[in-house]
């Protein structure tokens, strides 16, 4: 830690401390040892959706280091539903991280989500009744973000979510432009199960602008 970042910090402003905060803090953070990089504010939503919907599959799209999917196995134990996580990634640094976690509660598959071959897999672990959320943290970019709403829409459970992360790329220079929020705003408008929930953007700062995606029907 920074000495006096605190108090070096008191005359940013919000769009400043953002940065700052970026660049200097944001990748230190862990969860059980490993890599988890999330912004808190979008942790407590994704805690309170997890225990509304109550899934019985969540689909994490992009595990890095395999630290959220730690957590998220975690919550699902809250809601009691037998329920499971399938994390994927085309690198196998999370799927190493996760070995001695996996079961069949944590299911980890290597590959680009968006292979054919990996989507089969995913489905498979998939059953009729299962109720089914999904977190997009993959490449970023508004192509690659495009291609996952499409080929994974129709696995996404009525009432359920669609969390489509860092659509704040679009708005700040953080990342890949377009990336996500441009692609969920232009998917959206062919896409009338689907609405965005800005409610779930209520904790002073998400990094998910517009990419909270209920499915209405």
């Amino acid at each position: 830690m920074e000495n006096n970042y605190l108090e070096n910090s008191l005359p940013m402003t919000i769009k400043d401390w953002l940065y700052y905060h970026q660049n200097r803090l944001h990748f230190r953070q862990k969860y059980r040892g490993l890599d988890m990089i999330k912004n808190p504010f979008d942790l407590i939503i994704y805690e309170e959706l997890i225990w509304q919907v109550r899934p019985t599959v969540v689909i994490e799209i992009g595990n890095a280091s395999g630290g959220f999917s730690l957590w998220l196995s975690d919550r699902m134990k809250m809601v009691d539903t037998n329920g499971r996580v399938i994390t994927i990634d085309i690198d196998s640094k999370g799927d190493t991280n996760l070995y001695k976690y996996k079961s069949d509660k944590l299911i980890s598959i290597i590959g680009d989500c968006n292979d054919i071959k990996t989507i089969g897999k995913v489905r498979d672990n998939i059953g009729g009744n299962d109720k089914v959320l999904i977190i997009e943290d993959s490449s970023h970019t508004a192509e690659n973000t495009l291609s996952v709403l499409q080929n994974y829409k129709d696995i996404i459970s009525v009432g359920s979510y669609f969390i489509i992360e860092d659509g704040i790329c679009d708005i700040l220079d953080l990342g890949v432009r377009p990336g996500p929020m441009s692609a969920v705003l232009e998917w959206i408008k062919s896409n009338s199960n689907f609405q965005i929930d800005r409610e779930c953007e209520r904790y002073i700062l998400t990094y998910n602008p517009n990419g909270y995606l209920k499915r209405i029907r």
